[in-house]
């Protein structure tokens, strides 16, 4: 089987890209990025987990972030870009996981390539086939110049394919 969708029984397994555009200034670690972004997993309530993940940094830094996960009905507030993150217990409470890039990038001379080390599951159960999601950066000062990031999650949709 190929990268499309497959069934086994109730379970649908896809791959959803999600393209990030990534700030054009310097920004220091601990910093966050990029919040609001909008990952659509399924339709109306949509049960499922994360599986697994690959990043393609097309700016091609390879610098370690941290994508944060929450399946809110709409997007929990991180605070302000380039600060560090200020989270509200109340969105901390609608986290539902997060993947670290790591520094390990493949270097593919236009870009360079995550894929994470395996990591358990992370379940969701969003009422509106949304998941939100907010990117730190982990690694050293960093300037994408406005390049891009893709996030290509690999998932298992139970219910809301």
């Amino acid at each position: 089987m190929g990268l499309g969708s497959s069934n086994v029984a109730n379970f649908r397994t896809k791959v959803v890209d999600t393209t990030i555009t990534m700030p054009g200034s310097e920004y220091a670690t601990g910093d966050l990025l990029v919040e609001g972004i909008e990952i659509a997993v399924g339709t109306g309530r949509t049960i499922g987990t994360i599986n697994n993940a690959v990043i393609v940094d097309q700016a091609d830094l390879g610098s370690q972030i941290e994508f944060w996960f929450s399946d809110k009905q709409t997007a929990p507030d991180f605070g302000s870009p380039d600060s560090a993150p200020s989270v509200s217990d109340a969105d901390a409470a609608t986290l539902v996981g997060k993947i670290d890039s790591s520094e390990t990038y493949t270097d593919l001379t236009d870009n360079k390539v995550a894929v994470p080390a395996a990591f358990s599951p992370i379940a969701f159960d969003t009422a509106n086939g949304q998941l939100y999601g907010a990117v730190i950066l982990r690694g050293s000062a960093t300037n994408y110049g406005g390049g891009a990031v893709v996030l290509r999650l690999g998932i298992t949709i139970e219910q809301g394919y």
